[in-house]
């Protein structure tokens, strides 16, 4: 988990438009505002050159094309464990809800055609036989990381005894830093996925301080845990977890349409068996014309066509992956400095690689595919099948591993005694004193500024996600 300092940070882009009989998708996000209506509403705001329009915060039309001028936005960077790795993200966020020209039309499950069923994000979304939950519903354990506008917690549901992660968000920070919206994108992100190495949204709520979103616990704690424990993995392990990555970014780029943006061993989680859990939303977009202009991401992973502020697409998280790579293979990015300036001026001016002696020709093929400084060249997902090729990845059924078959043994087993004590976080975080509950007569529902919010997942997908826990659990007691 990172603790997070502000920053500003630049972007723009310009709007695309379609006939008002047309469905119209927002391409520019940083166009839209948080103003109030005259009744006092708070509510999105998309201007152009000639007009300007209102909308609710769940419904933002798109107005005629205007490219606006650059201007600032706010952001934050994250500490690391250290004191070589820097591990600083740029947070620009998303202002929108999104729709991604690939991705579904609906989540098979969760959503359907029949006009009567509410939309996946809906607050209107039917409840489990329990009734809707609210925070109370809920007893904090432990801390489990910290950020800017709040903390992760270790949750039990007081009904179930399921274990959670709940992310807190203070919902005066995120006003103030006009991040209503893309907290809502975010959340709205996570309902969309489903894959068994992205993290899980169970529900969101909100009470009047806090935004929770209610995720799945990832008992294993943070990949850089057990990296900085072993300094560098070996490429067998390493091999398996890129794998898994890569199953992952390939979903969300091929199937959601999300550009990550902010791959790292720090937000990449393992669960009680050891398998892959990607987490943290924050900076990632919806790619609705396949293309990126903002600058984002953690300047050791960044690729060089967002450092030159050039537009980008999904290949970026592949330069990313490959800098991942290179890290756990030899235990620090590839590019690294004393300072930010050094670091992207490295990542700027290489021109070929230099590997340590001691990785095999099969690793340096993979990096080589990867941390290529023309996206055209690089490997991406649309390669996939060729990767799967490579010879790096030969001792893997990839088969087993898209199924996340229960045969498979993650070549990583986290010690887990009991997953109440969360073994496998920080101490510095987990110590921590947990501040008291709030006015539980504040709950009251949703407020302007997060209209939408709430999201209850389905009853049979909510128990599915503790299926492999509970087998675990009754396995330990035999």
């Amino acid at each position: 988990m990172s603790v997070f300092i502000d920053f500003t940070g630049t972007a723009s882009a310009p709007l695309a438009s379609t006939s008002a009989s047309d469905e119209s998708y927002i391409t520019d996000f940083n166009a839209i505002k948080i103003t109030s209506t005259e009744s006092g509403e708070t509510v999105a705001c998309v201007e152009s050159a000639n007009e300007s329009t209102n909308a609710s915060s769940a419904s933002i039309p798109i107005l005629t094309p205007n490219k606006s001028n650059s201007h600032q936005r706010n952001g934050s960077f994250g500490a690391s464990h250290l004191s070589h790795r820097l591990g600083k993200s740029y947070e620009v966020g998303i202002f929108s809800n999104y729709v991604s020209s690939n991705s579904p039309s609906s989540v098979p499950g969760d959503c359907c055609d029949d006009p009567s069923v509410e939309p996946c994000g809906s607050d209107m979304l039917t409840q489990s036989s329990r009734g809707k939950l609210t925070t109370s519903d809920f007893e904090p354990i432990k801390v489990l990381g910290c950020g800017a506008f709040g903390k992760v917690l270790l949750v039990r549901e007081k009904s179930t005894g399921h274990l959670y992660a709940q992310k807190q968000l203070k919902k005066a920070s995120m006003i103030v830093e006009k991040k209503a919206l893309q907290t809502k994108t975010e959340r709205a992100i996570l309902e969309s996925v489903r894959h068994p190495y992205i993290v899980k949204l169970f529900y969101a709520l909100q009470d009047q301080e806090k935004l929770y979103l209610i995720l799945e616990y990832a008992q294993g704690g943070e990949l850089f845990h057990h990296l900085a424990t072993e300094h560098m993995l070996p490429e067998q392990t390493a091999s398996f977890y890129v794998a898994e990555m890569i199953l992952a970014l390939s979903h969300l780029h091929l199937n959601v349409g999300v550009v990550y943006r902010d791959l790292k061993p720090e937000n990449c989680m393992l669960d009680q068996d050891g398998h892959l859990v990607l987490t943290d939303f924050g900076l990632s977009k919806v790619a609705t014309n396949d293309t990126c202009t903002t600058f984002s991401g953690t300047p050791e992973y960044m690729a060089p066509e967002v450092l030159q502020g050039k537009e980008y697409d999904y290949s970026v998280d592949w330069w990313s992956l490959g800098a991942v790579t290179f890290d756990l293979l030899t235990g620090n990015p590839p590019f690294t400095g004393n300072d930010y300036q050094k670091i992207l001026a490295k990542i700027d001016k290489c021109k070929a690689m230099r590997y340590p002696f001691y990785l095999s020709q099969d690793a340096k093929d993979f990096l080589n595919g990867c941390l290529k400084k023309c996206p055209n060249r690089r490997l991406g997902s649309r390669d996939l099948e060729k990767v799967k090729k490579m010879r790096f990845f030969r001792k893997l059924d990839w088969d087993l591993l898209e199924a996340r078959d229960p045969s498979l043994e993650p070549p990583i087993k986290p010690l887990i005694t009991d997953p109440i004590l969360a073994e496998n976080f920080s101490t510095t975080f987990t110590d921590m004193v947990l501040s008291p509950p709030g006015d539980k007569s504040l709950e009251t529902g949703d407020f302007p500024s997060f209209n939408g919010f709430s999201f209850t997942a389905s009853e049979s997908y909510i128990n599915s996600g503790f299926a492999g826990f509970m087998k675990a659990k009754q396995k330990a007691f035999d």
